[in-house]
């Protein structure tokens, strides 16, 4: 009998020891995509670069984009590697840089020598859902996760990849609410473009594009928005973006990276969106330009800031449309009307937003919104207007005139910004990323419009978007640019504090 107990025993401790005995960092990716639904080890299996090496397989594909942080996939996985991992491959690697710098309600004391995005990682997990862990005490990043705790994290992150949702609520300031919203997940396998910038002219350009084909890169020269860049071909090797990033800055340009990725599973396409809730009785809104140039220069919203740092401004986003006529150069389609002077003509088909400063209660914002009409002396009265278009709601309603805007723009899904009024009196500021497929793959107006009255939103004004889409709070960028960088836009909305 005493045998038996004692064989029993041993028998349960080689279970015990079995189940909390460390995995390997290769072990780990590999089980980490089959979690993801991306592929399944059985399937790769069958493909040679796989059998070869799984960790080397899954780290080209740049699902996990540390790889020169991982210097030997044979060493064991620490939890805090994995929850980072898992953080980047269900596409939640911005969205926990963002929120990196606030303090949440979690319990964890022992994450201070964490990276930032580590930090961010342990907010996204403890706040979405399904969540991916629970909110302890002690989170013990440098401890070697278990087989058994392994299991756990992929069965959530299994769970996260049917679709997940993540919703962040901060006060920044009194008198401001940001709200960071993601919900969705990519399901695809993503490719990459790698994009180099800051030429001066055509020739600066060809003669680098000579240079990266003589290191093997084929790369095309493009030159919208009167910018020359060059862009690669769809990379499916992230070792191959890594040392065309390195080239591109060895010869002093900036470099960027893009997505290339098509979603099979359309029910859980990512979205993700930002929002700022303002009082005015804390805040006033108005128009920001480049000072002295009356909308004629074309500069990116953190620069339009920049130049306006006299007017404290605590956050912008991008505003009305507007034309191009050179590199940096334009004007504002529409109205413009900043602190009584007015620079530019209507447009009578196209819808405003109206407002007079210092409305120091949300009762009474004095304000209108709808088509500007130059026989209304209440239009004539106010000090600040913009116009940009359609209007989305209108005394808590949706509205459905198109105010001929192209079918192409309404129907199909872009990055999106808009400006409004919430039924308890607040101003609203929302960018909404789009043309990303890793991270957000847009929204109609429509979807923008139920979007916001899910916010109680009482009005809406739909604004520029596409690559103008911006947020910006306390000199950080809140959402994403389609094109992996600020666009030069013509005016900005900005909020400052009352006099």
């Amino acid at each position: 009998m005493k045998k038996f107990i004692k064989f029993y025993l041993i028998i349960i401790c080689l279970l015990l020891c079995s189940s909390a005995e460390a995995v390997s960092r290769a072990d780990f990716l590999a089980a980490l995509l089959e979690a993801r639904g991306l592929a399944s080890v059985a399937d790769l299996k069958n493909n040679s670069e796989f059998a070869a090496s799984p960790a080397e397989f899954i780290l080209k594909t740049g699902i996990i984009t540390d790889y020169v942080d991982i210097k030997d996939v044979k060493a064991k996985v620490t939890r805090r590697e994995a929850l980072r991992w898992c953080i980047q491959a269900l596409g939640l690697a911005f969205e926990a840089d963002i929120i990196s710098d606030f303090n949440f309600t979690h319990n964890f004391t022992d994450i201070n020598n964490l990276t930032r995005l580590e930090k961010g990682a342990v907010s996204v997990a403890v706040t979405m859902q399904p969540n991916l862990i629970a909110n302890n005490t002690k989170f013990n990043g440098n401890q070697a996760i278990s087989d058994k705790d392994m299991r756990t994290l992929l069965a959530k992150v299994k769970e996260a990849s049917a679709g997940l949702t993540l919703d962040v609520n901060i006060a920044p300031a009194e008198g401001i609410t940001l709200l960071v919203h993601r919900e969705g997940v990519f399901s695809g396998i993503p490719k990459w473009r790698v994009y180099a910038d800051n030429f001066n002219d055509k020739e600066q350009a060809e003669a680098a594009q000579k240079f990266f084909k003589s290191k093997g890169y084929e790369m095309t020269a493009l030159h919208p928005l009167y910018e020359y860049f060059l862009r690669s071909q769809v990379m499916d090797n992230y070792n191959q973006v890594r040392a065309l990033i390195n080239l591109i800055r060895k010869r002093g340009h900036s470099a960027r990276v893009l997505p290339s990725l098509s979603n099979p599973k359309t029910d859980i396409l990512p979205k993700y969106w930002s929002m700022l809730i303002i009082d005015p009785s804390y805040w006033n809104m108005m128009p920001v330009i480049i000072p002295n140039e009356g909308g004629r220069t074309l500069a990116p919203l953190s620069e339009i800031i920049s130049a306006n740092k006299n007017k404290n401004l605590r956050a912008a986003i991008n505003a009305g449309f507007f034309a191009m006529t050179k590199k940096r150069t334009g004007y504002p389609i529409g109205i413009l009307k900043i602190d009584g002077t007015q620079f530019t003509q209507p447009n009578l088909n196209r819808s405003c937003i109206a407002w007079n400063n210092n409305s120091y209660n949300t009762e009474d914002i004095e304000a209108m919104i709808g088509k500007y009409d130059k026989e209304n002396p209440n239009w004539e009265s106010m000090e600040n207007i913009i116009q940009a278009g359609p209007l989305l709601i209108d005394e808590g309603e949706p509205v459905t005139n198109n105010e001929g805007f192209d079918s192409k723009i309404l129907s199909v899904r872009h990055p999106r910004s808009a400006v409004g009024i919430t039924n308890d009196g607040f101003w609203f500021f929302i960018a909404l990323d789009g043309r990303n497929g890793l991270h957000s793959s847009g929204a109609t107006i429509s979807e923008l419009t139920e979007i916001l009255l899910s916010y109680n939103a009482e009005y809406a004004l739909n604004l520029d978007g596409g690559g103008s889409t911006e947020l910006i709070h306390n000199n950080k960028l809140y959402n994403f640019p389609s094109e992996g960088k600020e666009r030069p836009i013509s005016y900005g909305l900005g909020i400052m504090p009352l006099n």
